[in-house]
Protein backbone atom coordinates (compact mmCIF):
# COMPACT_ATOMS: atom_id res chain seq x y z
CA UNK A 1 0.00 0.00 0.00
CA UNK A 2 1.15 3.60 -1.29
CA UNK A 3 0.69 5.50 2.00
CA UNK A 4 3.45 7.07 4.17
CA UNK A 5 3.88 6.12 8.05
CA UNK A 6 3.28 8.73 10.06
CA UNK A 7 3.61 9.11 13.67
CA UNK A 8 0.88 7.42 15.95
CA UNK A 9 -1.28 9.19 17.90
CA UNK A 10 -3.15 8.37 21.33
CA UNK A 11 -6.03 10.26 22.04
CA UNK A 12 -8.88 8.99 25.02
CA UNK A 13 -12.16 8.16 23.17
CA UNK A 14 -13.77 9.63 26.06
CA UNK A 15 -12.79 13.34 25.22
CA UNK A 16 -14.64 13.07 22.16
CA UNK A 17 -17.64 11.33 23.12
CA UNK A 18 -19.25 9.92 26.81
CA UNK A 19 -21.29 7.00 26.22
CA UNK A 20 -22.41 4.83 29.32
CA UNK A 21 -22.86 0.89 28.51
CA UNK A 22 -25.29 -1.43 30.29
CA UNK A 23 -25.12 -5.00 30.22
CA UNK A 24 -28.94 -6.14 28.45
CA UNK A 25 -30.42 -8.51 30.82
CA UNK A 26 -29.82 -12.36 30.53
CA UNK A 27 -26.99 -12.18 28.50
CA UNK A 28 -23.60 -13.12 28.92
CA UNK A 29 -21.53 -10.99 31.06
CA UNK A 30 -18.46 -9.31 30.03
CA UNK A 31 -15.08 -11.73 30.77
CA UNK A 32 -13.28 -8.72 32.08
CA UNK A 33 -13.10 -4.53 31.45
CA UNK A 34 -10.89 -4.89 28.61
CA UNK A 35 -14.49 -6.48 27.07
CA UNK A 36 -17.20 -4.55 29.12
CA UNK A 37 -16.60 -1.69 27.06
CA UNK A 38 -15.08 0.13 23.94
CA UNK A 39 -10.96 0.89 24.55
CA UNK A 40 -10.58 4.20 25.78
CA UNK A 41 -7.71 4.54 23.61
CA UNK A 42 -8.08 4.61 20.05
CA UNK A 43 -4.68 4.46 17.62
CA UNK A 44 -5.06 6.80 14.94
CA UNK A 45 -2.10 6.80 12.27
CA UNK A 46 -1.69 6.85 8.53
CA UNK A 47 -1.30 2.84 8.04
CA UNK A 48 -3.58 0.26 8.24
CA UNK A 49 -2.79 -2.37 10.48
CA UNK A 50 -4.35 -5.52 12.05
CA UNK A 51 -4.11 -3.66 15.35
CA UNK A 52 -6.57 -0.98 14.65
CA UNK A 53 -8.83 -3.09 12.76
CA UNK A 54 -8.89 -5.21 15.99
CA UNK A 55 -9.89 -2.08 18.24
CA UNK A 56 -12.22 -1.00 15.43
CA UNK A 57 -14.19 -4.39 15.63
CA UNK A 58 -13.42 -5.10 19.11
CA UNK A 59 -14.77 -1.94 20.11
CA UNK A 60 -18.50 -2.33 17.80
CA UNK A 61 -18.76 -6.07 18.51
CA UNK A 62 -18.74 -5.88 22.71
CA UNK A 63 -21.11 -7.83 24.65
CA UNK A 64 -22.29 -4.46 25.95
CA UNK A 65 -23.62 -3.26 22.82
CA UNK A 66 -26.14 -5.96 22.41
CA UNK A 67 -25.98 -6.65 19.14
CA UNK A 68 -26.68 -3.33 18.20
CA UNK A 69 -30.25 -3.51 16.50
CA UNK A 70 -31.70 -0.81 14.66
CA UNK A 71 -33.06 1.42 16.60
CA UNK A 72 -31.74 0.54 19.93
CA UNK A 73 -29.92 2.91 22.57
CA UNK A 74 -26.97 0.97 21.77
CA UNK A 75 -27.44 0.97 18.26
CA UNK A 76 -26.98 4.74 18.54
CA UNK A 77 -23.81 4.35 20.88
CA UNK A 78 -22.13 2.40 18.13
CA UNK A 79 -22.94 5.10 15.81
CA UNK A 80 -21.53 7.67 18.65
CA UNK A 81 -18.05 5.40 18.58
CA UNK A 82 -17.82 5.19 14.91
CA UNK A 83 -18.53 9.11 14.44
CA UNK A 84 -15.81 9.46 17.04
CA UNK A 85 -13.12 7.53 15.29
CA UNK A 86 -14.11 9.40 12.05
CA UNK A 87 -13.47 12.69 13.93
CA UNK A 88 -9.89 11.40 15.30
CA UNK A 89 -9.29 10.49 11.86
CA UNK A 90 -9.61 13.78 10.60
CA UNK A 91 -12.51 13.57 8.79
CA UNK A 92 -15.45 16.26 8.67
CA UNK A 93 -18.73 16.16 10.35
CA UNK A 94 -21.29 15.75 6.88
CA UNK A 95 -24.68 15.31 8.73
CA UNK A 96 -26.99 17.97 7.66
CA UNK A 97 -27.10 19.43 10.98
CA UNK A 98 -23.80 19.91 11.17
CA UNK A 99 -22.59 16.69 13.25
CA UNK A 100 -21.86 13.07 12.30
CA UNK A 101 -25.28 11.76 12.86
CA UNK A 102 -27.75 11.95 10.37
CA UNK A 103 -30.42 11.41 12.77
CA UNK A 104 -33.32 8.84 11.87
CA UNK A 105 -36.57 8.50 13.65
CA UNK A 106 -38.29 5.34 14.23
CA UNK A 107 -41.11 3.41 16.40
CA UNK A 108 -42.83 -0.07 16.94
CA UNK A 109 -45.49 -1.26 18.76
CA UNK A 110 -45.62 -2.63 21.93
CA UNK A 111 -48.19 -4.57 22.79
CA UNK A 112 -49.30 -4.31 26.83
CA UNK A 113 -51.92 -7.08 26.63
CA UNK A 114 -54.15 -9.86 24.79
CA UNK A 115 -55.74 -7.73 21.57
CA UNK A 116 -59.31 -8.14 21.40
CA UNK A 117 -61.76 -8.43 18.38
CA UNK A 118 -65.39 -7.25 18.98
CA UNK A 119 -67.42 -8.97 16.69
CA UNK A 120 -71.22 -8.20 15.96
CA UNK A 121 -73.23 -10.89 13.93
CA UNK A 122 -76.22 -10.22 11.76
CA UNK A 123 -78.47 -11.14 14.60
CA UNK A 124 -77.16 -8.36 16.41
CA UNK A 125 -75.45 -10.28 19.28
CA UNK A 126 -71.87 -9.34 20.29
CA UNK A 127 -68.70 -11.86 20.74
CA UNK A 128 -65.41 -10.85 22.07
CA UNK A 129 -62.28 -12.76 20.68
CA UNK A 130 -58.52 -12.98 22.02
CA UNK A 131 -56.00 -13.06 20.01
CA UNK A 132 -54.64 -16.44 19.55
CA UNK A 133 -57.71 -17.94 20.61
CA UNK A 134 -59.92 -17.36 17.60
CA UNK A 135 -58.32 -14.81 15.62
CA UNK A 136 -54.72 -13.45 14.71
CA UNK A 137 -53.85 -10.31 12.83
CA UNK A 138 -51.00 -7.87 11.79
CA UNK A 139 -51.09 -4.35 12.04
CA UNK A 140 -48.22 -2.65 10.62
CA UNK A 141 -47.26 0.31 12.69
CA UNK A 142 -50.63 0.55 13.79
CA UNK A 143 -51.82 0.79 17.95
CA UNK A 144 -54.73 2.29 17.56
CA UNK A 145 -58.44 0.81 18.18
CA UNK A 146 -59.95 0.51 14.80
CA UNK A 147 -63.08 1.29 16.02
CA UNK A 148 -66.37 -0.70 14.08
CA UNK A 149 -65.61 -1.42 10.59
CA UNK A 150 -68.45 -2.62 8.29
CA UNK A 151 -68.25 -5.60 6.82
CA UNK A 152 -68.36 -6.40 2.99
CA UNK A 153 -68.27 -10.44 2.43
CA UNK A 154 -66.58 -10.92 -0.91
CA UNK A 155 -67.12 -14.86 -2.39
CA UNK A 156 -65.74 -14.03 -5.94
CA UNK A 157 -62.65 -12.02 -7.03
CA UNK A 158 -65.45 -10.00 -9.21
CA UNK A 159 -66.95 -9.19 -5.71
CA UNK A 160 -64.18 -6.94 -4.63
CA UNK A 161 -65.39 -2.99 -4.52
CA UNK A 162 -63.60 -0.93 -7.22
CA UNK A 163 -62.79 1.92 -4.40
CA UNK A 164 -61.01 0.85 -1.35
CA UNK A 165 -62.61 2.38 1.55
CA UNK A 166 -61.41 3.08 5.26
CA UNK A 167 -64.48 2.35 7.14
CA UNK A 168 -64.76 -1.28 5.38
CA UNK A 169 -63.44 -4.67 6.84
CA UNK A 170 -63.24 -7.26 3.81
CA UNK A 171 -64.54 -10.39 4.60
CA UNK A 172 -62.73 -12.34 2.24
CA UNK A 173 -64.53 -16.50 1.70
CA UNK A 174 -61.47 -17.80 0.02
CA UNK A 175 -58.02 -19.12 0.89
CA UNK A 176 -55.41 -16.56 1.80
CA UNK A 177 -53.16 -16.95 -0.75
CA UNK A 178 -55.85 -16.16 -3.07
CA UNK A 179 -56.92 -13.27 -0.94
CA UNK A 180 -53.69 -11.69 -1.48
CA UNK A 181 -54.09 -12.44 -5.43
CA UNK A 182 -57.50 -10.97 -5.29
CA UNK A 183 -56.26 -7.94 -4.17
CA UNK A 184 -53.27 -7.55 -6.31
CA UNK A 185 -55.23 -8.03 -9.25
CA UNK A 186 -58.39 -5.79 -8.41
CA UNK A 187 -55.20 -3.11 -7.76
CA UNK A 188 -55.66 -2.78 -4.02
CA UNK A 189 -52.12 -3.84 -3.12
CA UNK A 190 -52.02 -5.91 0.37
CA UNK A 191 -55.57 -4.10 1.02
CA UNK A 192 -54.19 -0.70 1.25
CA UNK A 193 -56.76 1.58 1.95
CA UNK A 194 -59.37 -0.54 3.45
CA UNK A 195 -60.38 -0.38 7.34
CA UNK A 196 -59.38 -3.80 7.68
CA UNK A 197 -59.19 -7.61 5.51
CA UNK A 198 -60.48 -10.66 7.14
CA UNK A 199 -60.29 -14.08 6.10
CA UNK A 200 -61.71 -17.08 7.59
CA UNK A 201 -59.81 -20.11 8.27
CA UNK A 202 -59.85 -23.47 8.90
CA UNK A 203 -58.52 -24.77 12.42
CA UNK A 204 -59.25 -25.10 16.10
CA UNK A 205 -59.14 -22.23 18.68
CA UNK A 206 -55.21 -21.65 19.96
CA UNK A 207 -54.35 -20.16 23.39
CA UNK A 208 -54.62 -16.85 24.14
CA UNK A 209 -51.63 -14.79 23.87
CA UNK A 210 -49.98 -11.23 23.89
CA UNK A 211 -48.12 -10.86 20.28
CA UNK A 212 -44.26 -9.70 20.63
CA UNK A 213 -43.24 -6.25 19.26
CA UNK A 214 -43.64 -5.27 16.15
CA UNK A 215 -40.15 -5.02 13.74
CA UNK A 216 -38.83 -1.24 14.28
CA UNK A 217 -39.86 0.86 11.43
CA UNK A 218 -39.43 4.54 9.80
CA UNK A 219 -41.57 6.32 12.01
CA UNK A 220 -44.30 8.20 9.35
CA UNK A 221 -44.25 5.58 6.96
CA UNK A 222 -46.97 3.91 5.31
CA UNK A 223 -48.56 1.66 8.06
CA UNK A 224 -50.14 -0.95 5.83
CA UNK A 225 -53.63 -2.81 6.37
CA UNK A 226 -55.10 -4.65 8.76
CA UNK A 227 -55.29 -8.53 8.14
CA UNK A 228 -57.47 -10.40 10.50
CA UNK A 229 -57.48 -14.35 10.42
CA UNK A 230 -60.40 -16.15 12.18
CA UNK A 231 -60.69 -19.48 13.15
CA UNK A 232 -63.25 -21.68 15.22
CA UNK A 233 -67.19 -21.08 15.02
CA UNK A 234 -66.33 -17.78 14.49
CA UNK A 235 -64.65 -17.97 11.47
CA UNK A 236 -67.73 -20.54 10.14
CA UNK A 237 -70.20 -17.43 10.68
CA UNK A 238 -68.11 -15.25 8.55
CA UNK A 239 -68.21 -18.23 6.27
CA UNK A 240 -71.76 -17.96 5.99
CA UNK A 241 -72.30 -14.16 5.53
CA UNK A 242 -72.98 -13.22 8.92
CA UNK A 243 -70.38 -10.83 10.21
CA UNK A 244 -72.15 -7.20 10.52
CA UNK A 245 -69.23 -5.41 11.80
CA UNK A 246 -65.90 -6.08 13.36
CA UNK A 247 -63.40 -4.04 15.92
CA UNK A 248 -60.16 -4.35 16.93
CA UNK A 249 -58.40 -3.21 20.36
CA UNK A 250 -55.04 -3.97 19.80
CA UNK A 251 -54.10 -3.56 23.72
CA UNK A 252 -50.47 -1.46 22.28
CA UNK A 253 -48.69 1.57 22.62
CA UNK A 254 -46.09 3.28 20.18
CA UNK A 255 -42.98 2.97 21.33
CA UNK A 256 -40.31 6.07 19.26
CA UNK A 257 -36.67 5.30 19.11
CA UNK A 258 -34.24 7.15 17.39
CA UNK A 259 -31.02 6.08 15.48
CA UNK A 260 -28.57 7.31 12.77
CA UNK A 261 -26.39 6.68 9.64
CA UNK A 262 -22.74 8.46 10.52
CA UNK A 263 -21.93 10.45 7.82
CA UNK A 264 -18.52 11.86 7.45
CA UNK A 265 -16.48 13.85 4.76
CA UNK A 266 -12.95 14.20 3.27
CA UNK A 267 -13.12 16.99 1.00
CA UNK A 268 -11.36 16.70 -2.45
CA UNK A 269 -8.85 19.03 -4.42
CA UNK A 270 -10.45 22.85 -4.19
CA UNK A 271 -10.05 24.27 -7.35
CA UNK A 272 -10.15 21.06 -9.84
CA UNK A 273 -13.51 19.75 -11.54
CA UNK A 274 -12.82 16.33 -10.34
CA UNK A 275 -12.62 17.88 -6.68
CA UNK A 276 -16.57 18.29 -7.06
CA UNK A 277 -17.40 14.85 -7.59
CA UNK A 278 -17.89 12.39 -5.25
CA UNK A 279 -17.01 9.17 -3.61
CA UNK A 280 -18.85 7.22 -0.92
CA UNK A 281 -17.49 4.49 0.88
CA UNK A 282 -20.14 3.03 3.12
CA UNK A 283 -21.05 -0.19 5.44
CA UNK A 284 -23.56 -0.99 8.14
CA UNK A 285 -23.23 -1.07 11.63
CA UNK A 286 -25.92 -2.26 12.71
CA UNK A 287 -27.07 -5.57 13.66
CA UNK A 288 -29.77 -8.27 14.68
CA UNK A 289 -29.14 -8.11 18.54
CA UNK A 290 -30.01 -10.82 20.99
CA UNK A 291 -30.97 -14.27 20.44
CA UNK A 292 -34.16 -15.22 21.35
CA UNK A 293 -34.04 -18.36 23.81
CA UNK A 294 -35.40 -21.64 22.47
CA UNK A 295 -38.84 -22.55 24.06
CA UNK A 296 -38.17 -25.16 26.72
CA UNK A 297 -34.59 -24.10 26.96
CA UNK A 298 -33.15 -23.77 31.03
CA UNK A 299 -33.21 -20.13 32.56
CA UNK A 300 -29.96 -17.96 30.95
CA UNK A 301 -28.05 -19.33 34.88
CA UNK A 302 -28.81 -22.32 34.57
CA UNK A 303 -25.92 -24.91 36.41
CA UNK A 304 -24.24 -21.23 37.48
CA UNK A 305 -23.32 -20.52 33.78
CA UNK A 306 -24.13 -17.57 31.96
CA UNK A 307 -25.51 -18.40 28.38
CA UNK A 308 -24.35 -16.39 25.61
CA UNK A 309 -27.86 -14.48 23.55
CA UNK A 310 -25.70 -11.29 22.13
CA UNK A 311 -25.48 -11.29 18.42
CA UNK A 312 -22.19 -9.61 18.47
CA UNK A 313 -21.87 -9.51 14.51
CA UNK A 314 -18.56 -9.06 14.45
CA UNK A 315 -17.76 -10.11 10.80
CA UNK A 316 -21.50 -8.59 9.99
CA UNK A 317 -20.27 -5.64 9.89
CA UNK A 318 -18.23 -4.35 12.69
CA UNK A 319 -15.15 -5.68 9.88
CA UNK A 320 -16.51 -3.18 7.40
CA UNK A 321 -17.38 -0.81 9.22
CA UNK A 322 -13.62 -1.09 10.37
CA UNK A 323 -12.53 -1.10 6.85
CA UNK A 324 -14.49 2.26 5.55
CA UNK A 325 -12.88 4.23 9.18
CA UNK A 326 -9.39 2.56 8.72
CA UNK A 327 -9.10 3.15 4.53
CA UNK A 328 -10.79 6.89 5.55
CA UNK A 329 -8.04 7.41 8.11
CA UNK A 330 -5.33 6.27 5.55
CA UNK A 331 -6.46 8.48 3.06
CA UNK A 332 -7.04 11.86 6.11
CA UNK A 333 -3.48 11.51 7.20
CA UNK A 334 -1.40 11.16 4.16
CA UNK A 335 -0.64 13.61 2.34
CA UNK A 336 0.55 11.53 0.00
CA UNK A 337 -3.06 9.80 -0.67
CA UNK A 338 -4.59 13.29 -0.27
CA UNK A 339 -8.44 12.30 -2.38
CA UNK A 340 -9.05 14.59 -5.75
CA UNK A 341 -12.22 13.54 -5.44
CA UNK A 342 -14.30 14.23 -2.15
CA UNK A 343 -14.81 11.06 -0.05
CA UNK A 344 -18.09 10.97 1.98
CA UNK A 345 -18.39 7.98 4.32
CA UNK A 346 -21.46 6.65 5.32
CA UNK A 347 -21.60 3.78 8.00
CA UNK A 348 -25.62 3.04 7.64
CA UNK A 349 -27.93 1.29 10.20
CA UNK A 350 -30.97 -0.92 9.25
CA UNK A 351 -28.95 -3.12 6.86
CA UNK A 352 -30.23 -6.27 8.61
CA UNK A 353 -33.95 -4.68 8.43
CA UNK A 354 -34.24 -4.12 4.90
CA UNK A 355 -31.19 -2.05 4.13
CA UNK A 356 -33.25 1.26 6.11
CA UNK A 357 -30.59 3.33 6.37
CA UNK A 358 -29.01 3.21 3.27
CA UNK A 359 -32.35 3.85 1.84
CA UNK A 360 -32.82 6.79 3.94
CA UNK A 361 -29.68 7.86 3.31
CA UNK A 362 -30.60 8.20 -0.60
CA UNK A 363 -34.21 9.74 -0.05
CA UNK A 364 -32.94 12.17 2.43
CA UNK A 365 -29.14 12.78 1.04
CA UNK A 366 -26.62 14.85 2.87
CA UNK A 367 -25.12 15.66 -0.83
CA UNK A 368 -25.99 16.35 -4.42
CA UNK A 369 -26.33 12.81 -5.36
CA UNK A 370 -25.63 13.82 -9.36
CA UNK A 371 -22.11 14.22 -8.18
CA UNK A 372 -21.67 11.00 -6.97
CA UNK A 373 -19.19 8.67 -9.17
CA UNK A 374 -19.66 5.69 -7.50
CA UNK A 375 -20.33 4.05 -3.84
CA UNK A 376 -18.15 1.30 -2.66
CA UNK A 377 -19.56 -0.94 -0.26
CA UNK A 378 -17.69 -3.30 1.90
CA UNK A 379 -19.36 -6.38 4.17
CA UNK A 380 -18.03 -9.27 6.17
CA UNK A 381 -13.87 -9.11 5.74
CA UNK A 382 -13.01 -10.63 8.63
CA UNK A 383 -12.34 -14.03 7.24
CA UNK A 384 -10.66 -15.67 4.09
CA UNK A 385 -12.57 -17.12 1.26
CA UNK A 386 -11.28 -20.37 0.29
CA UNK A 387 -13.16 -19.59 -3.24
CA UNK A 388 -10.96 -16.69 -4.57
CA UNK A 389 -7.46 -17.96 -3.02
CA UNK A 390 -7.95 -17.81 0.78
CA UNK A 391 -6.31 -15.06 3.10
CA UNK A 392 -5.83 -11.68 2.05
CA UNK A 393 -8.02 -12.04 -1.16
CA UNK A 394 -11.03 -10.09 -1.79
CA UNK A 395 -14.31 -10.01 -4.06
CA UNK A 396 -16.59 -8.10 -6.06
CA UNK A 397 -20.65 -8.13 -6.09
CA UNK A 398 -22.06 -7.71 -9.10
CA UNK A 399 -19.15 -7.47 -11.14
CA UNK A 400 -20.16 -8.79 -14.79
CA UNK A 401 -23.47 -5.51 -14.32
CA UNK A 402 -19.87 -2.39 -14.34
CA UNK A 403 -16.54 -1.72 -15.78
CA UNK A 404 -15.15 -1.29 -11.71
CA UNK A 405 -13.99 -5.02 -11.68
CA UNK A 406 -12.19 -5.48 -14.44
CA UNK A 407 -10.92 -1.62 -14.59
CA UNK A 408 -9.32 -2.46 -11.04
CA UNK A 409 -7.59 -5.89 -12.36
CA UNK A 410 -6.83 -4.71 -15.98
CA UNK A 411 -5.72 -1.39 -15.87
CA UNK A 412 -4.52 -1.26 -11.88
CA UNK A 413 -3.57 -4.63 -11.01
CA UNK A 414 -5.25 -4.57 -8.01
CA UNK A 415 -6.17 -8.66 -7.10
CA UNK A 416 -10.00 -8.39 -6.61
CA UNK A 417 -12.12 -11.48 -7.80
CA UNK A 418 -15.12 -11.59 -8.97
CA UNK A 419 -18.29 -13.18 -6.33
CA UNK A 420 -17.85 -16.99 -6.60
CA UNK A 421 -21.11 -17.25 -5.80
CA UNK A 422 -23.83 -15.59 -7.91
CA UNK A 423 -26.35 -18.15 -6.90
CA UNK A 424 -26.29 -16.66 -3.66
CA UNK A 425 -27.41 -13.05 -4.85
CA UNK A 426 -24.97 -11.19 -2.85
CA UNK A 427 -25.62 -8.38 -5.21
CA UNK A 428 -28.52 -7.22 -3.89
CA UNK A 429 -28.51 -8.42 -0.20
CA UNK A 430 -26.23 -5.59 0.78
CA UNK A 431 -26.37 -1.44 1.08
CA UNK A 432 -24.97 -1.09 -2.46
CA UNK A 433 -28.62 -2.15 -3.48
CA UNK A 434 -30.18 1.15 -2.17
CA UNK A 435 -27.68 3.33 -3.78
CA UNK A 436 -27.47 1.31 -7.18
CA UNK A 437 -31.53 2.45 -6.93
CA UNK A 438 -30.58 5.87 -7.26
CA UNK A 439 -28.49 5.42 -10.86
CA UNK A 440 -25.35 4.95 -8.71
CA UNK A 441 -22.43 2.58 -9.85
CA UNK A 442 -22.56 0.67 -6.36
CA UNK A 443 -21.00 -2.90 -5.18
CA UNK A 444 -19.85 -4.84 -2.45
CA UNK A 445 -16.38 -6.01 -1.54
CA UNK A 446 -15.89 -9.13 0.87
CA UNK A 447 -14.29 -11.91 1.60
CA UNK A 448 -17.18 -14.08 3.14
CA UNK A 449 -16.71 -17.49 3.06
CA UNK A 450 -19.94 -18.72 3.98
CA UNK A 451 -18.53 -19.36 7.58
CA UNK A 452 -21.23 -21.13 10.26
CA UNK A 453 -21.02 -17.76 12.85
CA UNK A 454 -23.34 -16.19 10.44
CA UNK A 455 -25.94 -13.95 12.88
CA UNK A 456 -25.13 -16.35 15.54
CA UNK A 457 -23.88 -15.46 18.55
CA UNK A 458 -20.38 -17.02 17.89
CA UNK A 459 -19.58 -13.84 15.54
CA UNK A 460 -17.22 -13.10 18.15
CA UNK A 461 -14.58 -10.25 17.62
CA UNK A 462 -11.85 -13.41 18.78
CA UNK A 463 -12.89 -15.00 15.56
CA UNK A 464 -11.79 -12.97 13.09
CA UNK A 465 -8.64 -13.42 11.05
CA UNK A 466 -6.59 -10.22 11.52
CA UNK A 467 -3.45 -10.70 9.30
CA UNK A 468 -6.04 -11.90 6.34
CA UNK A 469 -8.30 -9.37 7.23
CA UNK A 470 -5.10 -6.04 7.12
CA UNK A 471 -3.90 -7.76 4.04
CA UNK A 472 -7.60 -7.55 2.13
CA UNK A 473 -8.18 -4.49 3.49
CA UNK A 474 -5.00 -2.74 2.16
CA UNK A 475 -6.13 -3.86 -1.24
CA UNK A 476 -9.65 -2.40 -0.60
CA UNK A 477 -7.52 1.11 0.18
CA UNK A 478 -6.09 0.59 -2.88
CA UNK A 479 -9.55 0.23 -5.30
CA UNK A 480 -10.84 3.26 -3.07
CA UNK A 481 -7.63 5.04 -3.96
CA UNK A 482 -8.00 4.78 -7.44
CA UNK A 483 -11.28 5.91 -7.36
CA UNK A 484 -10.14 9.05 -5.03
CA UNK A 485 -7.47 10.00 -7.06
CA UNK A 486 -7.94 9.39 -10.68
CA UNK A 487 -10.08 11.06 -13.30
CA UNK A 488 -11.53 7.56 -14.12
CA UNK A 489 -15.13 7.01 -13.41
CA UNK A 490 -16.71 3.80 -13.75
CA UNK A 491 -19.74 2.85 -15.51
CA UNK A 492 -22.95 0.28 -15.23
CA UNK A 493 -22.68 -2.49 -18.50
CA UNK A 494 -25.40 -2.39 -21.14
CA UNK A 495 -28.74 -2.95 -19.30
CA UNK A 496 -27.58 -3.18 -15.80
CA UNK A 497 -27.89 -2.79 -13.05
CA UNK A 498 -31.14 -5.33 -12.98
CA UNK A 499 -32.18 -5.06 -9.17
CA UNK A 500 -35.06 -7.86 -9.42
Amino acid sequence: MNVAPRAVILIPLATVVAVSFASPARVQEPAGPADAAPPTDVTVSAEITAAELTAHVKALAADALAGRPMGSTESLQAAEICAASLQLAGLQPGADDGSFLQRITFERVVHEGVPELVCTLADGSETVLFNGEQFTFTMAGRHEDTGALRCVTVGEESGLPAEADVGVALVLNTSAGKARRWLRNAGHGRGEGFGAVVVPRRGEAGERSTPRASRTRLAGGDRGALNVSLKGPIAEAAGRGELRTVSLRPRARLEVTEDANVVAVLPGTEGHAIGEEILILSAHRDHIGLAQPRRGAPPAEAEGEPVDLVNNGADDDASGCAAVMEIAEAMARSSDEAPRRTVVVVLVTGEEAGMIGSKHWVAHPTVDLSKVVCALNFEMLGRPDEMVGGAGQIWLTGDDRSDLGPHLRDACGIAVSADPRLEMNFFVRSDNVSFARAGIVSQTLSSFGGHGDYHRVTDEWDTLDYAHMETAVRACFEATRVLATSEWTPSWNEGEPKLR
